[in-house]
């Protein structure tokens, strides 16, 4: 990077020329600045040549393999940005950046508790805006990857759970994510319940009634679901609160 050399020597020339007001200044100047650019090309990596995306891709890539905790969620983030503008019909690059985001929205979140405790409460106030901003911006990519693939169900499910842990409802878009993901994922119960559960608050309780009936059949009886389930009828009032326990 030879180049860099010159482009600086130029520059520092020509800030010579127009701010000193004397010979003796400009040379004394002008010396100093050939230093600084000398002392770079002897510390400094001028000749380190340029790192090619794929190359640190690859890298990141390897990292996340090997050693995952030493990847920072704002280099995955801009990695998988500059992907996603080279390959603009992949999904896989806005699907990674909608889990960073999320990654950043718990980190802000467990941040924000720790300040509330210790009474900071602006420094709490801000890591609750980077915390919603980190969610939004996490929805914007799980929507930008299911316009790429539609039938991704692990962007499906996790957008669905986004959205629920976000707002703390289950509207008619994330009623109709949670059905694809149960449709994709038979198995998972969880999908298939709050799906019910959507249904149920918006007027379709027949049909909600029928997928609980169908999950109930396949549920273990002694598994985490039925807890759960239990616990969102009442929080839902598809069921009625339990009563407080009597003291004799």
């Amino acid at each position: 990077m030879i180049w860099l050399i010159l482009v600086a020597v130029v520059f520092v020339a020509g800030g010579t020329w127009l701010v000193a007001k004397s010979l003796p200044m400009r040379l004394a100047v002008l010396g100093l600045g050939l230093a600084g650019a000398g002392a770079y090309w002897f510390i400094g990596q001028p000749g380190m040549s340029d790192r090619p995306l794929e190359m640190r891709l690859a890298e990141i890539e390897q990292m996340i393999r090997t050693s995952p905790e030493r990847l920072t969620e704002n280099e995955a983030i801009a990695i998988a940005e500059r992907r996603a503008r080279e390959q603009p019909t992949d999904p896989t690059p806005h699907l990674m950046i909608a889990r960073m985001y999320e990654s950043l929205a718990q980190r802000a979140q467990a941040e924000g508790m720790r300040l509330v405790e210790g009474g900071d409460e602006p420094a709490a106030a801000a890591q609750a805006a980077v915390m919603q901003e980190s969610l939004l911006k996490a929805e914007e990519a799980f929507t930008e990857s299911l316009r790429r693939d539609p039938s991704n169900a692990e962007a499906i499910a996790e957008l669905a759970d986004l959205r629920f842990k976000t707002t703390g409802e289950v509207d008619a878009r994330t009623t109709r994510l949670y059905q694809a993901a149960f449709q994709a994922n038979p198995d998972r119960f969880r999908y298939g319940y709050l799906a019910g559960i959507g249904l149920w608050l918006q007027g379709q309780k027949a049909e909600a009634e029928a997928l609980w009936a169908d999950i109930d059949k396949r549920a273990p009886a002694e598994g985490p679901e039925r807890g759960m389930f239990a616990a969102l009828r009442q929080m839902f009032g598809v069921d009625p609160p339990a009563p407080p326990p009597t003291t004799p």
